[in-house]
């Protein structure tokens, strides 16, 4: 992976993302001068490789997404602004890490810089359809992951032979797990739960609240086949609820949904 296939899938799936969200197709291309950058979006990753990545947008391309994106009618606060970026380039990189060429990469939440890198960055068109065209900066480091050495061996010397435990292997999908990826599994974001006696039960009206014990800062569950495979916090995308997660199980766990 090199910093130009990093920044050209970067831009291919923000497209993506954008098309979804707006109803119209995604598209990107190379372009001329960059633009003057308001809004630096920063996604740090590791894994196979670890780096950087810089998305900047400028204030009109910025300011017309947050718009359209929460359906506003008029102009989106900073802080808007900043959650429709930071939520796009985030769900642009989540769907860049299951593809060719970056499978292993993690990336980390995105964020907004203080200011954008002092380098020249490649310039990159992207729209959707005929309802958002903005021209990005974008900039990117790519190193790859620290090998760890083995230690030195030391001069051979006879010593008795010891039998040592076999090796835990770590979990891992099974070989044949390709056959059921296609399956659908029910999932469900719970947001709390309690427990009522049937008089309360039969006492409910229109008007009634009941207290679910749960904090509104508290991540919800979420539950794939009635497990538990991860925690989110619940955000607003274009007028719907979403969930953006902040927790996963290990793969392990997750995997045992299916046989649930």
């Amino acid at each position: 992976m090199t910093t130009d296939t990093l920044i050209q899938g970067a831009a291919r799936e923000l497209a993506a993302v954008l098309g979804a969200l707006l109803d119209a197709p995604g598209t990107t291309n190379v372009s001329g001068p960059a633009p003057s950058v308001r809004w630096p979006v920063s996604v740090a990753f590791s894994g196979p490789a670890t780096g950087q990545l810089v998305l900047g947008f400028d204030a009109a391309g910025a300011q017309t997404l947050a718009r359209l994106v929460m359906l506003l009618d008029d102009d989106a606060d900073d802080a808007a602004v900043a959650d429709t970026l930071t939520e796009v380039c985030g769900q642009a990189m989540g769907a860049l890490s299951q593809q060719d060429g970056f499978e292993g990469l993690r990336f980390a939440q995105a964020t907004i810089l203080s200011a954008a890198p002092a380098t020249q960055p490649t310039s990159i068109t992207v729209t959707a359809g005929d309802r958002f065209e903005t021209t990005l900066a974008a900039w990117a480091t790519v190193q790859a992951a620290a090998v760890v050495a083995s230690p030195p061996v030391a001069a051979a010397v006879p010593a008795p032979v010891a039998l040592a435990p076999a090796p835990v292997a770590a979990a891992s999908a099974p070989a044949n797990l390709d056959l059921i990826l296609d399956i659908e599994l029910p999932l469900t974001v719970r947001f709390g739960e309690t427990e009522m006696t049937l008089a309360a039960l039969t006492r409910l009206a229109p008007g009634s609240i009941i207290d679910l014990g749960r904090s509104p800062d508290d991540p919800v569950d979420i539950l794939v086949n009635g497990r538990l495979v991860a925690r989110g916090e619940v955000v607003v995308v274009s007028g719907n609820y979403g969930v953006r997660i902040v927790d996963v199980n290990s793969a392990a766990d997750r995997l045992k949904t299916v046989a649930a």
